[in-house]
């Protein structure tokens, strides 16, 4: 189907729609856009939407990052191309509403290489040379908070039952307590095509995973969870609350992770790991995970809150390390029948890309399949951890990591993996330079 073809029959489907919402996915996982009269639908079609060329690796707090100023500090506009498939109604908006998602073209008419997605082809090309399909379910765990609290406070039962305290993981009651606002969620991701499998209370005061069903188009399961997170904050603030993805939102509480599970079909569509030498296959990609899960960290904790996240206590991995049915292990292999057979990737917060958090994914499992990388021993169902091997723990020392490696600028290519560091220690070093409330609480008196 033509864009074309998808816009006139989205108009037939909803003729009153009076806004379209236009949405690039930057590199950090957030959307930027604009907000255009219905009509614009024609110009979006035919490629005549034109946005900053920055649009895609502005920092997270919406600013040209210091580092890259001397090659983009013109900021030229660029062309940008409708994404098939992503024309879908707002539910939640106050009037009758549309969004789709476009991308950047280069001068030339090619993908812009700092698009996530751009990154996400070039890394599905290389296993797509070896004949191979990943299957990807993405879960995302966030809060719901009460609105305009800071410290944010975890929201009290809209049907006035009193506040359930501590985790109450997979607790119905609690579950019911918040199931109007979940199912009204379920239904606006529904009427976006995005197939939602479940809600559950998590281990967090007012946490909740939602999981999106396995999907054999790995950028289409990026867009849903994309849109996903959208959708989740977007019903949220319709009923004045806050939902955040944020990594480590509460001092005293687990933090919020996105989950991979991963499996990879041949060209016959059958699961490798199911094969007569798919155990050796799964442990050759688990090697390649763990060979470069540390320069991957960036992409897997792409901002300074992320690192709160990393505390074994509180079931994020720390190590690298791998086993059977062990959620404190950075990959796991849950319990499925062998066509199933799959490994779940743990290491992600939800704050991150989904596409550079599944590209790297994908690159790591790539190079095992290609190198025959051995993950060493696995550990058992209720292993501890030794914490002899651990990712690196501060944003700057995961960033050098990744300055220092080179397996990434040939997945991701050179300039891409260039233009992420500068964006990202831009927005290190201006963190690192802030003087913070914590900073008056330790030192103001004292010193």
């Amino acid at each position: 189907m033509t864009v074309e073809q998808e816009i006139a029959d989205y108009l037939r489907n909803y003729p009153d729609t009076q806004v379209v919402e236009i949405l690039i996915a930057d590199i950090n996982g957030i959307f930027r856009g604009k907000q255009v009269p219905v009509d614009a639908l024609g110009k979006i079609a035919m490629g005549e939407v034109y946005f900053p060329i920055t649009t895609s690796f502005l920092t997270t707090n919406g600013a040209n990052a210091e580092l890259t100023l001397d090659e983009f500090g013109s900021d030229p506009d660029r062309r940008c191309q409708m994404v098939a498939g992503t024309l879908k109604p707002v539910p939640w908006a106050l009037r009758p509403t549309a969004q789709v998602m476009i991308e950047t073209l280069d001068e030339d008419g090619t993908a812009f290489f700092a698009n996530p997605r751009t990154v996400m082809n070039r890394v599905l090309a290389s296993l797509s040379e070896m004949g191979l399909t990943p299957v990807v379910a993405f879960e995302y765990e966030f809060f719901l908070f009460e609105m305009n609290s800071q410290p944010p406070q975890p929201l009290a039962p809209p049907n006035g039952m009193p506040r359930a305290k501590d985790a109450n993981c997979y607790n119905l009651d609690v579950y019911k307590d918040f199931e109007p606002l979940l199912a009204e969620i379920e239904q606006a991701a529904l009427a976006q095509g995005i197939n939602v499998t479940n809600f559950v209370c998590e281990y967090g005061n007012g946490q909740f995973e939602v999981n999106l069903n396995h999907s054999p188009d790995a950028m289409q399961a990026c867009d849903e969870a994309m849109m996903l997170k959208r959708v989740i904050r977007g019903v949220a603030h319709r009923h004045g609350l806050l939902a955040s993805f944020m990594a480590k939102p509460l001092y005293d509480e687990v933090g919020n992770g996105l989950h991979a599970h991963v499996s990879l079909l041949d060209d016959t569509g059958q699961n490798i790991f199911a094969a007569d030498d798919g155990e050796e296959r799964l442990k050759h990609a688990l090697g390649g995970l763990l060979e470069t899960m540390p320069a991957a960290t960036p992409f897997f904790a792409p901002n300074a809150n992320s690192y709160r996240r990393f505390d074994a206590e509180w079931f994020a991995p720390v190590v690298r390390n791998w086993g059977e049915n062990n959620r404190r292990l950075s990959l796991r292999l849950p319990m499925s029948d062998l066509a199933n057979r799959r490994f779940e990737h743990r290491v992600s917060g939800a704050d991150a890309s989904p596409y550079l958090v599944l590209a790297a994914i994908l690159a790591g499992a790539h190079r095992g399949l290609v190198e025959k990388f051995d993950p060493g021993p696995p550990l058992g169902e209720f292993d501890l951890i030794d914490f002899k091997d651990v990712l690196p723990s501060r944003w700057k020392k995961s960033l050098d990591t990744l300055r220092a490696d080179t397996v990434f600028i040939d997945y991701f290519g050179g300039r891409f993996v260039e233009l992420y560091l500068q964006v990202k220690e831009s927005e290190e070093e201006e963190f690192h330079c802030a003087v913070t409330a914590a900073d008056y609480d330790q030192y103001l008196r004292v010193l």
